[in-house]
């Protein structure tokens, strides 16, 4: 069984589809893994970036009785194994369907993908709706970007206790991975006092390395390609930074799993 991982956060614009998009491919890339992505967020920019992955199966079939999960196989090995379920306008439907039959439908269709897949990584909307429930539910690790400003952090509080909540009330397994500090300035004395300010209320899980704003990332992306294939020098500090978050965020789910089975033997 693989990792059912939810990239979220209540507020937008925090880097949200670009950091699960670069994990996807991390995954695939540095260790080789089969990664199935699901975009639930109706404005699709994982998908453009991920376009060359796509399954012709989109976001918003997993919601219903008629699931096409086969369309889902391991790309060819020689290829990235990144399987893409793409965002459409059919997913703001979802939210005005009835939450007893589209969440239930959701899970257990990603139960069938995490039994396929090394990951599955679900990208989310930036607001609390009948999606990011139903992926939450799904869920086993939550990764919560934020971007060291005043709403970003308010965002990150409530995406918290929704987390939290989800794990009491329906879904137990679900961990959270860690809160990724992105787009940080090293010249900001407003964005330093930030990061004192989330060490000392969530001092367990804030990764500890950082990703500045960098504009070799957006320009990678442009092109459905991780920043690390891009052979410019902005580029190379771009993917140290990003691989190693990635590296941390990976080891602590690789760890919690260890004790998750380690609790199952006893």
């Amino acid at each position: 069984m693989g990792h059912v991982i939810v990239f979220g956060n209540q507020k937008g614009g925090v880097g949200k589809s670009t950091l699960s998009v670069l994990y996807g491919l991390w995954l695939a890339d540095v260790h080789r893994q089969s990664v199935c992505f699901i975009d639930l967020d109706t404005q699709g920019n994982a998908s453009k970036t991920l376009r060359s992955s796509d399954t012709g199966e989109i976001a918003a079939n997993l919601f219903g009785p008629k699931r096409a999960i086969d369309a889902c196989t391991h790309a060819d090995e020689r290829q990235r194994r990144v399987s893409l379920f793409a965002a459409s306008k059919r997913l703001a439907d979802v939210e005005l369907a009835r939450p007893e039959e589209v969440i239930p439908a959701f899970k257990d269709a990603v139960c069938g993908l995490e039994e396929r897949f090394d990951a599955v990584i679900i990208d989310t909307p930036p607001a609390l709706g009948l999606r990011m429930s139903a992926a939450l539910i799904a869920a086993t690790r939550v990764v919560c970007p934020i971007e060291l400003e005043e709403y970003s952090i308010d965002g990150v509080t409530d995406m918290l206790k929704t987390v939290f909540g989800v794990r009491q009330r329906y879904n137990p397994r679900l961990e959270l991975a860690g809160i990724v500090l992105n787009r940080f300035n090293a010249h900001s004395a407003r964005q330093k006092a930030a990061v004192q300010q989330l060490a000392a209320s969530y001092r367990d899980f804030v990764v500890p390395a950082r990703i500045s704003t960098r504009s070799a990332i957006p320009e990678a992306l442009a092109e459905g390609k991780a920043v690390w294939e891009l052979g410019k020098s902005s580029a190379r500090e771009a993917s140290l930074e990003i691989k190693e978050a990635f590296r941390v965020l990976h080891q602590r789910m690789q760890m919690r799993s260890l004790v998750d089975a380690q609790g199952v033997t006893a």
